[in-house]
């Protein structure tokens, strides 16, 4: 997410130097350092559309998050047709799916800065068509090693979709009334893993392997027409195409150099450095991308469960899905009343001050409900209990992980000044996304050498183990800031000045 709630500045060498800061505060790589808005009622300023266009702005980008996370597991169900079509084994077909993910991972590298200087939309109209042609090219592959690459590919331009997406919603939404946003966010980027293996299972069972790659092509299809519609959000490209129609003089392009030493500082440099030096980007590293990975883990211990337990076939496994899909759902209704309950109350009674550590709360409900899901699963995943048990089970355990994820997201932004939060997310997904693709190639092995009850109960017992991570930062969270190697803040107004 490579832009700013607000327009609280960092002032790091890198701001001031080429003065790369965010959405609807100062300027950016798109060089727009003397222009601004007419004013607070300007109608070209995001904040100020009307709240049908604002949701249409949230909704569209929502809705290639949904797509570019559906088609990774929506690849699933057909690898045992893809395993005897090119004679290989599961894990060697389970590939398509984690090179995949490591594309969503190297994607947003180039994707994400380049809608700092040319704007959202073209990120997302220029990649989209891209990666619909590698996810074709994957359908009509006629061997193992040419679905991978194009799997892989596939991955690498879909990947900007959920990058920039955050940078969409940032655009159009204040902090202070983000809070149903951020759960249709959460709910489209999650979903799609819940809704591709019940689609996928089906397809694959009655239409063949193709047809989970068909789905994506009809799915992004459409989706290119409210994407034509949707309007630039990113408030420099807004800036600079007005004063273009107004005939007024550009300022001068940030240094090339300079511009790209400070994408390569975010992107790259940074996040590993964070990843080995900063306390509070690994434990929120870790945590949030082991409940991430474990959820694709169950994308290869599903099928397993419930096709040697139940005898399910491949629709029916993709059924039971439908639990972590329910889980997703209500965990975001849980993080909407604890921002009701807990996060408002807390602003309003701080004059718009609030500790960083609010945003904490739904990763400590989390806490309880993701081990208690997955050890509920171990215990009744099992033939001589019913299958809807173990089904069920996914239900704390998904709304555990959507809301740690939602508190890791919110934290970030709090925590940090934009340009290191946006390297603190690019450590996030880097690990995020290692986790997920190694997952499920090892899931599978551990759940047959292990069997049901304690593979999954190694997930739980690592889930116990991480628990205390949110309860520790929300109890010494500000001491943890105060040593804090890059800038992390003390406080946080919700009311800065975002014009």
């Amino acid at each position: 997410m490579m832009a700013n709630l607000s327009s609280r500045l960092s002032g790091s060498p890198e701001s001031v130097e080429i003065g790369l800061h965010s959405t609807n505060g100062p300027d950016t790589l798109a060089a727009t350092s003397s222009l601004d808005w007419d004013g607070p009622d300007d109608p070209a300023n995001p904040y100020n559309w009307p709240l049908a266009k604002r949701w249409y702005g949230t909704v569209v980008p929502g809705l290639l998050c949904l797509l570019v996370s559906f088609s990774g597991s929506v690849y699933v169900p057909g690898i045992y047709e893809i395993s005897t079509r090119f004679n290989v084994s599961l894990v060697v077909a389970l590939l398509g799916l984690s090179m995949y993910v490591i594309g969503l991972g190297l994607g947003p590298m180039l994707s994400a800065p380049l809608s700092e200087v040319y704007g959202r939309k073209v990120v997302y109209f220029v990649n989209l068509p891209i990666f619909l042609l590698f996810i074709a090219g994957a359908a009509l592959a006629q061997n193992i090693e040419t679905l991978v690459i194009c799997r892989m590919f596939a991955g690498i331009f879909g990947g900007p979709a959920l990058a920039v997406s955050g940078g969409s919603f940032v655009d159009v939404w204040e902090l202070k009334s983000s809070g149903l946003a951020v759960s249709v966010q959460a709910i489209a980027t999650f979903m799609g893993p819940a809704v591709g293996p019940i689609v996928g299972g089906y397809l694959a069972e009655r239409k063949g392997w193709e047809w989970t790659m068909y789905i994506i092509l009809i799915f992004g299809g459409f989706m290119l027409i409210p994407l034509y519609f949707m309007e630039e959000s990113y408030k420099p490209v807004i800036l600079k195409r007005r004063a273009l129609a107004r005939g007024q003089q550009l300022p001068p392009k940030p240094d090339p150099k300079k511009a790209f030493k400070l994408i390569f500082t975010i992107t790259l440099a940074r996040p590993a450095l964070m990843l080995l030096k900063e306390p509070i980007v690994q434990a929120v590293s870790i945590y949030s991308s082991f409940a991430f990975a474990v959820l694709f883990g169950f994308f290869a211990a599903y099928p397993y469960t419930f096709a040697t337990e139940y005898g399910f076939r491949l629709g029916e496994t993709g059924a039971c899905f439908a639990g972590i899909g329910g889980g997703l759902l209500l965990g975001c209704g849980i993080y909407l009343l604890q921002d009701r309950l807990c996060y408002i109350p807390a602003v309003k009674k701080g004059n718009g001050v609030v500790e960083p550590e609010v945003r904490l709360v739904s990763a400590m409900i989390g806490s309880f409900l993701m081990p208690i899901g997955l050890f509920w699963f171990a215990l009744t995943a099992r033939s001589d209990i019913h299958w809807i048990s173990p089904v069920l089970a996914g239900v704390p355990f998904a709304a555990g992980l959507v809301l740690i994820f939602l508190s890791a997201i919110m934290y970030i932004l709090e925590v940090y000044p934009p340009l290191v939060a946006a390297s603190a997310f690019a450590a996030l997904g880097l690990l995020r996304y290692l986790l997920a693709m190694a997952f499920p190639l090892f899931t599978a092995q551990m759940y047959e050498r292990l069997g049901i009850a304690w593979a999954t109960s190694v997930f739980a017992f690592i889930a116990v183990l991480l628990m205390p991570i949110p309860w520790v930062f929300k109890r010494w969270g500000p001491k943890i800031r105060e040593r804090s190697r890059f800038n992390a803040v003390t406080s946080y107004s919700v009311y800065a000045d975002t014009s």
